[in-house]
């Protein structure tokens, strides 16, 4: 299922000035739903903000973004700029910069991960103090 993501109200689309528009597509799946990068440009260079962002660490250690608009409910995992496959970063530094210098986002990020300890690797614990100097 796709939706038109509104233009911000009362606000036209500039780009609308040879009879056609760019379209923004919301990709929506259950339970998630997926907005393209391009799409969330457009409607960031409309007068549309972010609200949230949350980075995900998934288990082949690749960085997903997932983001809340301001004028929609939801959130809106960020697909690559021509395909439904999810926009991954290697490196959660580029993904803060991302957020920061591409969508102008600053306020806080939120990171999580899918990770899970590998089976047999050893786990910190408390220290046990020494009875021997």
């Amino acid at each position: 299922m796709t939706r038109d993501l509104d233009f911000p109200s009362g606000q036209p689309d500039p780009s609308n000035k040879t009879g056609t528009s760019e379209e923004a597509w919301v990709v929506g799946s259950n339970p998630e739903q997926a907005i393209r990068m391009r799409s969330l440009s457009v409607y960031l260079s409309n007068g549309g903000a972010l609200k949230d962002v949350r980075l995900v660490e998934g288990e082949d250690e690749r960085w997903t973004m997932w983001v809340r608009l301001i004028n929609r409910p939801g959130e809106y995992r960020l697909n690559l700029f021509k395909s439904d496959q999810p926009k991954t970063y290697r490196d959660v530094d580029l993904a803060i910069a991302t957020v920061r210098d591409d969508f102008g986002y600053y306020g806080s990020i939120t990171l999580a991960t899918e990770q899970r300890p590998k089976v047999g690797k050893a786990q910190a614990g408390p220290i046990a103090d020494s009875d021997e100097e």
